[in-house]
């Protein structure tokens, strides 16, 4: 394990860091301003990405300029002030368009709106504070599956101090895609995304604001969980998802339909374990496995934070979040955990986060083989202060 992160480059007042082969920009300013530090610090990586996910479509005609204008003219009208100011600082920092710049961020919703990436992602959280943790704190391990293309750049924690009284966060995911698929504020305040439209529907709603953006504003504005969960229950999401959402002091799963609204679940004790299935029981559904075996995920996570219980800290977590779901040689393993390695029924494990919220660290790690990069320390109040 490494906790040493080392300057890579600096420009326009941010800093961009590696630690063990993750890419941690740090910004500070204004939303123009920070993103127009990160539009010059992480060009590269920007194109890296676009490279993969965006230019084969465009050369082979399955992606249109069209298309390009479409969506990125989408997201950039409906967003908020503050939304369009970072686009606007990621153009001007890269050089880049500003289509092209809001259309690789939107690629995601592009691409399940087009049938082009798949769904029944296998994404796994758990959440353990109060008398399920050693301490009373809250601690959460997340798993983010996807797509194995997804590897081939950087794995991207960016780091936001703003000066504007928005409220400084950091979010996980990749090279010039903004959303808060995992992501903590200097508040506490949690929240990470699996896909849902398994459950809740694969309808992108093309006239309503994407959700991409609107998590990040949550996150920006929102000081406790009551708050997040009294807002996300005023959206009506442009697709279906499953937010895993905490605080220091508990924690909850949103099950967001595109069609159906938004239901909360709240455990019955002082955990929780967020997989790829509805399992809040007001909606009237049966219970569904998918093709990522987000039931078999989920009842061995309940496993694990059962036999922990009162024991769990961040420690704890990465060692079940070390736990495979399937051997090597593909059949289950017994008694094991949520993380694929491999890709070995829909997807596999792109990269994982621990987060110890009272403290505000996070360690990261890929377990992909071609890609390992072991538990790896950082320190956000360090950096935010």
């Amino acid at each position: 394990m490494t906790n040493d992160l080392k300057l890579i480059a600096e420009a326009r007042g941010g800093k961009l860091y590696e630690a063990n082969s993750f890419v941690i920009p740090v910004l500070t300013g204004t939303s123009q301003e920070m993103g127009a530090q990160y539009g010059a610090l992480m060009t590269d990586h920007m194109a890296s990405a676009s490279d993969i996910l965006v230019e084969p479509g465009l050369k082979a005609g399955k992606i249109t300029e069209d298309d390009v204008k479409k969506w990125a003219n989408r997201a950039y009208t409906t967003c908020t002030t503050r939304m369009r100011a970072w686009y606007d600082g990621v153009a001007e920092g890269s050089g880049w368009a500003l289509d092209k710049v809001v259309f690789l961020d939107q690629v995601m919703e592009y691409g399940i709106y087009q049938s082009k990436l798949h769904s029944f992602a296998g994404c796994t959280s758990i959440l353990a504070w109060g008398n399920h943790s050693a301490d009373g704190g809250m601690y959460i391990g997340r798993n983010m599956d996807w797509s194995e293309t997804f590897c081939k750049f950087a794995q991207v924690l960016t780091v936001r101090i703003p000066t504007d009284g928005s409220y400084k966060f950091a979010t996980m995911g990749w090279p010039g895609m903004y959303c808060a698929f995992t992501a903590l504020n200097e508040h506490g305040v949690y929240l990470d995304l699996h896909d849902g439209t398994s459950m809740g529907g694969s309808v992108v709603y093309e006239d309503r604001p994407s959700i991409l953006n609107t998590l990040g504003d949550l996150l920006s504005e929102c000081a406790s969980l009551d708050a997040l969960v009294a807002r996300l229950n005023g959206i009506c999401h442009s697709t279906s998802m499953i937010l895993s959402i905490g605080d220091e002091n508990g924690g909850a799963s949103m099950e967001c339909s595109s069609m159906a609204g938004n239901r909360v679940r709240r455990p019955d004790g002082d955990c929780i374990a967020v997989v790829n299935t509805f399992l809040e029981k007001s909606w009237g559904l049966g219970t569904r496995e998918t093709v990522s075996n987000s039931l078999r995920r989920h009842a061995n996570m309940d496993h694990h934070l059962a036999k922990n219980k009162g024991k769990v800290k961040a420690e704890v977590v990465r060692k079940i979040m070390d736990m495979r779901l399937i051997n090597e040689d593909g059949s289950f393993n017994e008694g094991g955990g949520a993380t694929k390695p491999t890709n070995q029924d829909a997807d596999l494990t792109n990269h994982q986060m621990v987060t110890d919220v009272k403290r505000r660290s996070v360690w990261l790690k890929i377990p992909v083989p071609d890609y390992y990069a072991d538990w790896t320390h950082v320190d956000l109040k360090a950096l935010w202060d």
